[in-house]
This record gives C-alpha cells, sequence and structure tokens, in this order.
C-alpha cells in the first residue's frame, strides 16, 4: 500500500509525467475556456435576460473564461521553459483547487435552485481524467473537495437532496481513478525511457567501434558537414607490425593494442573526432589549428611489455567545401602516412632487424 501511495520514480520520468499533465491542462484550458464562451451567446438565443440572475451567470461564465485564459498561458511558458519538479506540481494542484473552487461556487447556487451538481462533478471528472498527481495528493485533494461540497450543501439544507451512497461511492471512484491514471502513467513513463535508452544504445552501436570504442566509418559519412567551409586538420594513423603483433602475442593482445590506442588518441587529440577507419588504421578530423606536428608516436601495452607501440602518422590541412574534398584531404592524410611509414620502418626505429628477427623466427618450408 504505501509503494501505491508513495511510489518513487526517477527524475526521467517525473519530468515526462509532468508533461504530459501539463499539456493536458493547455489543451484542457483551451476546450472549456471555449465552450464557456459559447454558453454566452446560447444564452441570449434561448431568450435569456441581463437580470440579476443572468448577470450572475455572466460573471460566473467570464470569471470560468479568465481562469481557464491564465491556466493555459503558464502552461503554455511551462512548456516552453520546465521549472522544476515542485514548482511544476504545485501549479497543478493551484490549478485543481482554483478550478473545483469555481465548480463549488458554481454549484451552490444551482444547488438552491433544486438543479443538479453537473458543473461540480462535471470539473471533478476532468481532473480526474486528464491531470496526473502523485496517489497521496490525489486522495488529499478529492476527499478535501468533496468535503467541501458536503459541507456546503449541508449548511444550506442538511443535504436532504444528496444521496450519501452514492456520493461516497463517486468519492471513492474518483480517488482510485486519479491513483489508476497515475500509475498508468508511470509505466507509459518507464516504457517510454527503456524505448529511449535502448533506440540510443542501439544507435551508438550503428555509429561507433565495438572495439575501440570510437566512431566509425558511418558516422564519418554523418559527420561530414561539421567539417565543411572549416579548416580542417586530417591525420591518419596505424600501428607499425600490428600483424607480428597478432602473430606473437595473439589476436587477443593484438584487440588489447587497438582499445589501447584508442584511448591514447582520446588524450592526444581530446578536442577531435576520432575513427577507427579499418583494421589498425585510425583516423582524426582537428577543426581547431594543429594538434600534432609529428610523424610517429609511441606507448606501452601491459600485454606486450617487452616492447612499446609505435603508430605512424600522416597528416595534412585543408579548407573542405564539399563531401569530396574532405575525402581528397584524407586521401592526403593517407598518402602523408605512408612517406610517415617508411621512416618508422627505417633501421633509425628498428625496422631492418625485426623483420630480420621475424624471418629467422619463421618456420622453414620443407
Amino acid at each position: 500500500m504505501k509503494d501505491y501511495l508513495f511510489p518513487t520514480l526517477d527524475s526521467r520520468a517525473e519530468q515526462i509525467i509532468d508533461t504530459e499533465s501539463i499539456k493536458n491542462i493547455y489543451h484542457l484550458s483551451l476546450v472549456v475556456g471555449l465552450f464557456e464562451l459559447l454558453t454566452i451567446p446560447v444564452f441570449f438565443l434561448t431568450g435569456g435576460q441581463l437580470d440579476s440572475e443572468g448577470r450572475a451567470s455572466m460573471v460566473r461564465v467570464l470569471l470560468c473564461v479568465l481562469l481557464c485564459f491564465c491556466g493555459r498561458n503558464c502552461a503554455r511558458l511551462i512548456l516552453k521553459k520546465p521549472i522544476p519538479h515542485g514548482a511544476v506540481i504545485a501549479f497543478q494542484v493551484l490549478y485543481c483547487l482554483i478550478l473545483s473552487a469555481w465548480a463549488l461556487w458554481v454549484s451552490q447556487r444551482q444547488y438552491t435552485r433544486g438543479d443538479q451538481l453537473l458543473t461540480f462533478f462535471t470539473v471533478e471528472l476532468m481532473i480526474v481524467c486528464f491531470i496526473t498527481l502523485r496517489p497521496w495528493m490525489s486522495v488529499v485533494l478529492m476527499l478535501g473537495v468533496y468535503a467541501d461540497l458536503y459541507i456546503i450543501l449541508v449548511m444550506i439544507n442538511g443535504a436532504v437532496g444528496l444521496n450519501a451512497i452514492n456520493y461516497i461511492v463517486l468519492v471513492f471512484a474518483s480517488i482510485i481513478g486519479m491513483i489508476v491514471r497515475f500509475h498508468s502513467q508511470a509505466r507509459l513513463a518507464r516504457m517510454t525511457i527503456s524505448h529511449e535508452e535502448h533506440t540510443s544504445q542501439l544507435e551508438y552501436a550503428n555509429r561507433h567501434d565495438g572495439l575501440t570504442g570510437l566512431r566509425n566509418r558511418k558516422a564519418l559519412e554523418e559527420d561530414v558537414s561539421k567539417f565543411i567551409g572549416r579548416q580542417v586538420g586530417a591525420y591518419m594513423l596505424d600501428v607499425n607490425y600490428f600483424k607480428e603483433i597478432n602473430d606473437t602475442y595473439g589476436h587477443i593482445a593484438g584487440d588489447q593494442v587497438l582499445h589501447e590506442t584508442a584511448q591514447q588518441l582520446r588524450s592526444l587529440f581530446p578536442e577531435s573526432r576520432c575513427y577507427r577507419f579499418g583494421g589498425d588504421e585510425f583516423l582524426v578530423l582537428h577543426t581547431t589549428g594543429s594538434a600534432y606536428n609529428y610523424d610517429h608516436y609511441s606507448f606501452h601495452v601491459p600485454a606486450i611489455p617487452d616492447e612499446k607501440i609505435v603508430l605512424s602518422i600522416g597528416h595534412a590541412d585543408g579548407v573542405p567545401e564539399d563531401h569530396d574534398m574532405l575525402f581528397k584531404l584524407i586521401g592526403k592524410a593517407d598518402e602523408s602516412l605512408y612517406v610517415a611509414k617508411r621512416k618508422t620502418h627505417s633501421p633509425e626505429f628498428g625496422g631492418h632487424d625485426r623483420r630480420r628477427k621475424n624471418r629467422d623466427s619463421s618456420p622453414i618450408d620443407s
């Protein structure tokens, strides 16, 4: 029972429920306001007179229109510029109380004339159907409003025209209706959040490489517009001797090298877009000036403690004006990469010795 009356929701679910309820207030105020305005020409067309009772009716109608106008504009402002959850709840409670007070005032006059309390019950029905409050708030609100009406009727004539059993049933039906509505909205909010999270995960997986977490070629195509007309530094990088790393230490160690390469790129190019271009090749697109001015970069990976990992780096700068020019710039960076690889595979970097060692350790064909 405690969880039913005092449910726990995260802030995102509360925001979804609040937004839906405020939208309902926005539309409800418009419909009720227009309906009340239409009663004015109907009043005169059916022979209504502006005597004391007619003027009183006109005041009640215009007051309702004014309340609806204020409620609709407040709801519109909240939808445009979200406010804290507590303030949204306070607005909804105030809206319900003011609307209910108006209904009590109108119904009191109707009751004294022997008319049915249709205005009051209609207003409370709209609150139950369209406004979402916490269950305990709904209980307090409905009990308070219905108790006020009962007290008013008792003061008029002892509430002799009211069927007590039907009235109590209506009170509980209103309370249960608001509670059920809240939990229904809460379930929809949770489903919406779950769907959004699932969609976000799918979109992330569709645009990112699963091993390194870097953006992939699909993401690159979608990002092209972000680089058009801007000064772009394109960096193509690959891991030196990556096939030998896989052959010597195994593919798990090779995966660790790729994963650590991605981490190093994030650190080396913190304000850039980094992509896994394919295999052991990576692309970085930088738009805030020169990011790195060397043709190689080295680091260590725990899985391969006895040697350092070396990245060859090619670089090209330009201002691409369209999709093709951006990929031509990337092509120039790729050409520059092969120039860098000739250097990083030279004897200065132990390239010849590494190839000789690999050749000497390979099996001899029989």
